[in-house]
C-alpha cells in the first residue's frame, strides 16, 4: 500500500548528525506515536510518504527505506507549533493509496483531508486529544478556539473511520462522543527494548548519581498545565511531611519551569525536587527504573493517553494518574495503579502515600503493569491498523 500520513511535527530521526537546535524541535506523546507507526508500516512493505513541518524555512526530504519523510518550511509558529502553508499543495504531486492524519494539534487534519478530496482515496483520522482552548498564549488558544468552532465537526465528517487510543476517552470527549458509530479504538504503543534496561535499580541509580536508599517519584513529559506538574509538586509538599527522605524527579522542559522552580523554592522543598531538562533517549530507561513511583496528574482532556505511563510500566513502576479521559483504560484502579481526583493535591497526595508506605503494594502493582504492557507493543499495533487500512480499501 501506498499510505500518506500527515502531521504536522514529526520527529527527526538522525539526531547525531544533526544540529543541537533541531533537538528544540516541539514533539511529544502524538509525533512519537505517528513516528512509530510510520516506521512499523515500513518495515511491514507499504510505501510511506509523511507529509509534515521543517524546523525553519527550507524545505527537505529524508529517504529511508519504503518511508520518505517531506519536511515544509515553516511559514509560521504559534507557539511551539510550526505550520507552513506547503503542507496545504505539495503533497498533491504524489499518489497514495490511503491518507492518515493525527490530529488535531498542530493542524494537519485539513491539508489530508483536502488531498483526500482532491485525490479520491479514503481519508482516516487518529485523534490523540480535544484542542483546548485554555493554558497558552492569546494567539494559541485563539487558534484552537477558531479550529473547534469551524473545523473539527467538518473534519470527523469527512473520516472513513476515526481512530480513538481509548473506548472512555472517544465517550468523554465532547467532539467523539458524537460519532461513536465510525470510531475504532486501537491505542499507542511502545518499543519495549527501548524503554527498558537491564541493569538494576542500584545500578541505574549509581549511573545517574542518584541516591541509593531514598524513594523516587518520577514526572516524565512537558512541563505544561494540562499535565499538572504543579498539582504534584503541591502534592509532594504534603507528602514530606511523613517522607522527609523522598525526592521528586521532573524529566522534562515547558513553559512552567521557573514557576515551579518558584515554587519549591517558596515550600522549601526545593533540595528534594530535581528539574533535569531535556533527557537524552539513551537515558530515560535509567530514570524509569530509577523510580518508585511514576506520576502524571493530567488536569483536563488534552491527555488522552500519556505513552509515558506505558514506558514506567515496562519498567515495573507502579503509576499515579488522574480519573479522566482515557487514563482509566491504561491505569486500571488497584492493579497496576491508583487514580486521583484531577486537580486535587490531596487525593494526589494520598495516592502517592499508599504507594510509599506499601513496598509490598508497589512490587505487586509493577509487576502487573510490565505484564500487561505486552499488549501495547508497536508491531501488534501496526498488524491491527494495517488490517483495518486493508478494510477500508476493500469497500471503497
Amino acid at each position: 500500500m501506498k499510505i500518506g500520513y500527515f502531521i504536522g511535527h514529526f520527529p527527526y530521526i538522525d539526531l547525531v548528525n544533526t544540529p543541537d537546535y533541531i533537538k528544540d524541535y516541539a514533539h511529544g506523546g502524538t509525533e512519537i506515536a505517528a513516528y512509530n507507526l510510520a516506521v512499523e508500516m515500513a518495515k511491514r512493505g507499504n510505501d510511506i510518504d509523511v507529509f509534515t513541518t521543517s524546523i525553519n524555512s527550507r524545505n527537505s526530504i529524508e529517504i529511508y527505506p519504503h518511508m520518505r519523510i517531506h519536511r515544509h518550511a515553516t511559514s509560521f509558529k504559534i507557539a511551539s507549533a510550526n505550520a507552513s502553508f506547503k503542507l496545504i499543495y505539495k503533497p498533491l504531486n504524489y499518489d497514495l493509496d490511503i491518507v492518515h492524519a493525527h490530529s488535531p494539534i498542530p493542524y494537519s487534519d485539513l491539508p489530508a483531508l483536502m488531498y483526500a478530496k482532491r485525490k479520491k482515496v479514503p481519508f482516516l483520522l487518529t485523534y490523540q486529544f480535544d484542542g483546548q482552548e485554555t493554558g497558552g498564549s492569546f494567539m494559541r488558544n485563539t487558534g484552537v478556539s477558531v479550529y473547534n468552532k469551524i473545523f473539527i465537526n467538518r473534519v470527523l465528517d469527512s473520516a472513513e473511520v476515526i481512530i480513538a487510543t481509548t473506548r472512555s476517552y472517544a465517550e468523554e470527549s465532547p467532539f467523539l462522543k458524537n460519532y461513536l458509530d465510525k470510531i475504532v479504538v486501537i491505542p499507542n504503543g511502545i518499543n519495549i527494548d527501548e524503554v527498558t534496561t537491564n541493569l538494576t535499580k542500584e545500578e541505574s541509580r549509581i549511573k545517574l548519581g542518584l541516591p541509593l536508599e531514598t524513594k523516587i517519584i518520577l514526572f516524565f513529559g512537558s512541563l505544561v498545565p494540562y499535565k499538572g506538574p504543579d498539582i504534584l509538586l503541591k502534592a509532594f509538599k504534603v507528602i514530606k511531611k511523613e517522607f522527609p527522605d523522598v525526592k521528586l524527579i521532573f524529566a522534562g522542559r515547558g513553559q512552567m519551569l521557573v514557576e515551579l522552580r518558584d515554587m519549591a523554592k517558596k515550600f522549601d522543598i526545593e533540595d528534594d525536587v530535581i528539574f533535569l531538562g531535556f533527557v537524552e533517549e539513551e537515558d530515560k530507561a535509567l530514570y524509569y527504573k530509577s523510580a518508585d513511583i511514576f506520576s502524571l496528574p493530567s488536569t483536563n482532556m488534552a491527555e488522552s493517553f500519556g505513552i509515558v505511563n506505558l514506558e514506567a510500566m515496562a519498567s515495573g513502576v507502579p503509576l499515579v494518574g488522574s480519573n479522566l479521559g482515557g487514563i482509566p483504560d491504561i491505569i486500571h484502579e488497584g492493579e497496576n495503579g491508583l487514580l486521583a481526583k484531577p486537580c486535587d493535591y490531596q487525593s494526589l497526595a494520598n495516592s502517592l502515600l499508599k504507594l510509599l508506605k506499601d513496598d509490598d503494594l508497589r512490587l505487586k502493582m509493577g509487576n502487573n503493569g510490565k505484564r500487561m504492557v505486552a499488549d501495547y507493543s508497536w508491531d501488534k499495533i501496526a498488524r491491527t491498523t494495517e488490517d483495518l487500512y486493508r478494510d477500508i480499501l476493500d469497500s471503497w
